[in-house]
């Protein structure tokens, strides 16, 4: 039997230039003791202050945090909830509403939506909302009439506590909505029908902020959400939170805090980062420590590069 003609028409081998046959010029490295060694140590030299410096801009946010879904029972009269603010706040302030063991991040959730109607387009098939399921259309029509705007768990599900911010004096303390989503989010992905697309409406106002807010699903059962912010410097003192608890929470043991915190240029309170800097520096400086002792005390001999081939 023959075999087939590799330079025929319907030879499928790459054409025999450089960059198809992996023959591009390119930097080869041989790792030596020595730029490993001080590579290492590079590292940790960089990481560690770098690290420090993200724990110490960390430590100076300010926040208070009260839980109060046990202070404040569902649809009963509102209530007040006290934070004891213990140093002046410089503006902007940020107030955010907190939940635990809430997961938004299951996957079932976090697809429960339709981009094409929160765009305020019409969508006319039932099978374009097959990922809002359960929560499509009333009774499961396939009318665009009975389709939910917008449809999807999410939508569904949008928290709806309100807060209110009173300072020490008893003043109202003025908190702002607007630029609480994100600008892309608002000039982009959320937008209201027009009055011709038909259906049953959900969410009144699909440009208001604190749904575009819930709309953005967060990545872990315990996060906080952006609820309203303060231009007005907070005094130390202890100031009340009115609280209307609508939203329920005991039947998945979950629990609702109000939050009050400024930020700095690397956010708000979270050390994360900044520790996992330093112990990645701390483990590279060690290691480079260890490896230059043990090439000072006991080197090896490398082998003679004159017989590496690069060219095969």
């Amino acid at each position: 039997m023959s075999s087939p003609a590799v330079d025929g028409s319907n030879s499928k081998r790459p054409a025999n230039t450089a960059f198809k046959q992996q023959r591009l010029k390119a930097w080869q490295p041989i790792l030596t003791p020595r730029p490993v060694i001080l590579a290492f140590i590079a590292i940790g030299i960089v990481f560690i202050p770098i690290g420090a410096v993200m724990v110490w801009s960390s430590n100076t946010v300010q926040e208070y945090v009260q839980r109060y879904d046990n202070l404040c029972p569902v649809g009963g009269n509102d209530c007040l909830v006290s934070l004891n603010v213990v140093q002046d706040m410089e503006p902007p302030i940020y107030m955010y509403y907190r939940l635990e063991n809430y997961y938004q991040n299951h996957r079932r959730y976090v697809k429960s939506r339709n981009d094409q109607q929160l765009r305020g387009e019409q969508v006319t098939s039932i099978k374009s909302l097959d990922d809002c399921d359960p929560i499509k259309s009333l009774d499961n029509s396939a009318s665009p009439e009975k389709f939910y705007l917008p449809c999807g768990l999410i939508a569904r599900s949008v928290f709806n506590d309100t807060f209110e911010l009173t300072d020490p004096s008893g003043n109202a303390v003025g908190l702002r909505k607007t630029g609480i989503a994100w600008k892309s989010d608002k000039e982009k992905k959320f937008k209201n029908p027009p009055s011709s697309v038909v259906g049953i409406r959900v969410i009144p106002d699909f440009e208001d902020e604190d749904f575009i807010v819930w709309m953005r699903t967060a990545g872990l059962p315990d996060f906080k959400k952006l609820y309203r912010i303060v231009d007005d410097k907070l005094v130390k003192g202890d100031y009340k939170v009115t609280v209307q608890s609508n939203y329920p929470v005991d039947s998945f043991s979950g629990k609702k805090y109000v939050v009050l915190s400024t930020t700095t240029w690397i956010g708000g309170r979270n050390s994360f980062l900044g520790f996992a800097y330093i112990v990645v520096g701390a483990i590279c400086l060690l290691q480079g420590l260890l490896f230059a002792l043990k090439h000072k005390v006991s080197p090896r001999k490398l082998g003679d590069t004159k017989y590496l081939e690069w060219n095969k």
